[in-house]
């Protein structure tokens, strides 16, 4: 008997093409996912995935067994919101779009501790740039969008709900600043890993440095907060990122944080919706809870 989270998995494998969103989606480690499929296509005796470079696709069969797992799915939670109905459970969907820094870090926590506190309601996440989560809050495809600064657009209403310390990032092993503190004129040309003027944080960051003449040397530039840990951790530069995608890094003890005089900036991260949206009760209990205004324990 294949349980159904296997065929949920296999479906967030389908629709991302990738192992590792997949992982991130549902709140499990990778060799999980592939476990799952390995196990899905044991019983099924057929191969539901291929690999042509570094992406994956859905085999023939896969095609057609995408198909009858979505309607699976659909029907489990269809027969659930009944049952939950008669029992007067709270749950139901909430699909929520996010950007990858505020999905990964910021709202792991709250969400482990929301789907402990509500079990029957069940929560889709995907990944986008801050732009295209506009759009898909426009053309109402998602509930809710996650995401940094943001923009006073018609049709979209917008809530901060936290605000993040920006902080200078270095190495622990090849150090840059042998110092415990730095000045913000130290960071003048100095080895310099950039988050892309493309995201709004990016664009905050350089426009600050600028506003004080602070010009670093920079050696390469990314829109991705992993990526740019991963090539500061092997001593390649330093940077500025948010204080809350660094929780693991510290814990590891791979990246450090340098205390900078000077240096006071903090990005607002808000949820965006519809204007005029009319809340399920499984969102408006997300809302509230994410906005603290009725805080989840």
């Amino acid at each position: 008997m294949v349980d159904l989270f296997f065929i949920k998995t296999f479906v967030s494998v389908a629709k991302t093409g990738s192992f590792r969103i997949a992982a991130e989606k549902n709140f499990i480690t990778q060799p999980a996912v592939s476990g799952h499929i390995k196990v899905l296509e044991q019983q099924l005796n057929c191969k539901l995935f291929e690999r042509r470079g570094k992406k994956t696709f859905l085999t023939a069969s896969g095609e057609i067994f995408l198909t009858y797992a979505e309607n699976l799915l659909k029907t489990y939670e269809e027969a659930r919101l009944q049952i939950d109905l008669i029992h007067n459970r709270l749950s139901g969907s909430i699909k929520l779009a996010a950007i990858y820094s505020i999905g990964m870090h910021e709202l792991k926590t709250f969400l482990q501790t929301f789907i402990k506190k509500y079990p029957y309601i069940h929560i889709d996440i995907e990944y986008h740039h801050s732009d295209d989560l506009y759009e898909l809050i426009s053309n109402r495809k998602v509930d809710f969008g996650l995401l940094a600064y943001p923009k006073k657009l018609p049709g979209i209403n917008s809530q901060i709900f936290n605000h993040d310390r920006l902080v200078l990032i270095q190495s622990s092993k090849n150090k840059i600043f042998l110092k415990s503190k730095i000045t913000l004129k130290e960071l003048n040309h100095i080895k310099y890993v950039a988050l892309s003027e493309k995201t709004p944080t990016g664009l905050i960051i350089r426009d600050y440095l600028r506003s004080y003449k602070i010009y670093p040397d920079i050696i390469s530039e990314y829109d991705n907060i992993e990526t740019i840990k991963s090539i500061v951790e092997i001593g390649m530069g330093c940077s500025i990122i948010p204080r809350n995608t660094l929780y693991q890094n510290l814990k590891d003890k791979t990246l450090e944080i340098i205390p900078v005089s000077g240096l006071k900036l903090q990005r607002p991260v808000a949820v965006i919706y519809p204007t005029g949206k009319i809340f399920t009760k499984a969102a408006e209990s997300f809302f509230k809870a994410l906005t603290k205004k009725d805080p989840v324990k």
